[in-house]
């Protein structure tokens, strides 16, 4: 926001200088004052001389006046027509004949041109309006010849010279003291965009410092105070269901108590195996909801290393998983959250498929992370209802006093995930099998 109203700021300046320029080009005066007067003088001057002596006099006095400036002569025909003179040159035959009284027979023609030939008011945004001036002057002489001169009288308005004065003098000064306030403006909302982005990745922050204008000011209180009860919130939820835990937990090992004192029978087997699957989805549960109280930091590491040490702890278990680490990959992460997310990824494609091969990469400011085996996949209608807590496709290998099979594993990986602001998809890839896809933002990147 910063740039973009300092960039419309120049471009006012800008177009307040051009605008300027084009006033006092077709309205303003076109000589500077002294250069008017200096060209006046040399002509009463020249006059005087081609009027009072004789011609070989008037010759050399004329003469010894030429300059690259100014250039006087005496001839036979007038440089200077008399006819369709402009106010500008109309101002200045007036000036001349009231400095250097003459009779109204005496006539004096004058043209205020460009060099190039071009109207001497030429719009100043083309080329030829910044041609340098030329004063043609014609005066009667009383012997019948004319008074010819061409001068090059400074312009007024030399845009060059005000230009590079009035920019750097008018212009740096207003943006540097308009962006100082800006900052003041946007720095506050910037910090809170980061802060919010931050939050949105399930991060908790200290609370900001109130700072800036009072609407900044205000905006940040009401961040700080968003913030406070987010947390209130997630801690009342998961002290609520910690205490259902508590208390499911206590009938719950009583009827197991009473259960067991039975004789051995299959109806006693099936109301154990109950037993545990309750107590376990109740274990799970309190996780899965802890898991989104539980403040860890985020730090600076390399999902390479996280990947090696998951391959090795598989390989220990020797349950091998196909994993080959190529270019190295460092993110900004909660590396617990991240670990589970991705435990639970491959736990799943080991339990429905036997097998689970990982593999990593950058691509378009993400970090992509699949975990790919070669089971049946998933039906399509299924592929984003599995995600939905205790949705299960099969109880295969499953063992529910750990937790196994009860339609958590997935809804806790894409927790986890969506913490840090990415995204868990699947993907069914014949023949291969499912496909577990993981993009983290660009965000997560260093």
């Amino acid at each position: 926001m910063a740039h973009q109203l300092g960039l419309q700021l120049l471009l006012a300046l800008l177009a307040c200088n051009a605008i300027a320029m084009l006033y006092l080009q077709r309205t303003g005066a076109l000589l500077h004052p002294l250069s008017r007067t200096l060209a006046l003088e040399r002509l009463i001057t020249a006059y005087h001389a081609a009027e009072g002596l004789t011609p070989e006099d008037a010759s050399h006095l004329l003469a010894a006046m030429q300059t690259h400036e100014a250039h006087f002569w005496v001839a036979s025909k007038a440089v200077a027509d008399t006819h369709d003179m402009r106010p500008e040159e109309q101002r200045l035959i007036a000036d001349l004949r009231q400095r250097m009284p003459l009779p109204d027979s005496v006539r004096i023609g004058m043209q205020l041109e460009r060099t190039s030939g071009a109207n001497a008011r030429e719009w100043v945004f083309s080329g030829a309006g910044w041609a340098p001036l030329r004063l043609r002057t014609s005066i009667d002489l009383p012997n019948g010849g004319y008074l010819n001169a061409i001068q090059h009288p400074t312009g007024s308005y030399e845009w060059t010279r005000i230009l590079s004065y009035s920019l750097p003098v008018t212009t740096l000064p207003v943006l540097l003291i308009v962006f100082f306030f800006m900052r003041r403006v946007v720095q506050p909302v910037n910090n809170l965009a980061q802060a919010t982005e931050r939050v949105s990745r399930g991060e908790w922050i200290a609370p900001l410092p109130l700072q800036g204008p009072q609407e900044a000011r205000d905006l940040t209180h009401a961040f700080n105070v968003m913030q406070e009860r987010i947390a209130r919130h997630v801690e009342g939820r998961t002290r609520m269901l910690a205490a259902i835990s508590h208390d499911l937990n206590t009938p719950i090992t009583e009827l197991r108590l009473q259960i067991e004192l039975l004789d051995d029978d299959p109806a006693r087997d099936d109301m154990l195996e109950s037993l545990d699957e309750l107590q376990a989805m109740v274990r799970e549960t309190l996780n899965f909801v802890r898991g989104d109280a539980v403040q860890e930091d985020t730090v600076r590491m390399s999902l390479s290393d996280l990947l090696d040490d998951l391959a090795r702890r598989y390989a220990s278990m020797g349950q091998a998983i196909g994993w080959q680490r190529g270019a190295e990959i460092v993110c900004h992460c909660r590396p617990l959250a991240l670990k589970r997310a991705l435990t639970n990824l491959i736990d799943n494609a080991l339990r429905h498929a036997g097998d689970a091969h990982l593999s990593a990469w950058t691509a378009g400011g993400e970090i992509i992370v699949q975990v790919l085996d070669h089971g049946p996949g998933i039906e399509q209608a299924w592929l984003s209802q599995v995600f939905e807590p205790f949705v299960q496709l099969g109880q295969r290998n499953s063992d529910h006093s750990q937790g196994g099979g009860l339609g958590l594993g997935l809804a806790i990986a894409r927790a986890c995930i969506q913490a840090h602001g990415g995204e868990l998809i699947l993907e069914n890839r014949p023949p291969a099998g499912l496909c577990a896809v993981v993009r983290l933002p660009e965000a997560c990147i260093p």
